[in-house]
């Protein structure tokens, strides 16, 4: 039987030019199933730009990552997929680069996935 588990990852970090990238380290304690995806939710800040970047264990995650706000000074929270096997038991790291030359904020990630029962 599988179960969902998740991390929660705290970055308080202000992306800008001379900030352009931090890395944040997570353990998963169990075994991640080889099959089926997770997802990840992103708390950020006054984001201008679409083309930021999120990176798991060194792997670039597929599709949009960080969405453009349509206002500025506002709080978001998105959603994006986390691919099958993009995740380790043990130690793993997601890094946040920033593409485009707004900046921004982020606060937390929350990452999901489900394990091997």
């Amino acid at each position: 039987m599988a179960r969902s588990d998740f991390a929660w990852v705290n970055f308080d970090f202000q992306f800008n030019a001379q900030n352009p990238s931090a890395t944040r380290t997570f353990n998963l304690e169990g075994n991640p199933l080889g099959s089926g995806n997770g997802y990840l939710l992103i708390q950020a800040f006054d984001v201008q730009g679409g083309n930021h970047r999120i990176l798991i264990n060194g792997r670039d995650l597929p599709s949009f990552d960080i969405p453009r706000q349509a206002g500025s000074n506002l709080w978001t929270t998105w959603m994006d997929r986390v691919p099958q096997n993009f995740l380790n038991s043990g130690e793993n790291r997601i890094t946040i680069r920033r593409v485009d030359p707004d900046d921004f904020t982020v606060a937390n990630v929350l990452i999901q996935w489900r394990e091997q029962g």
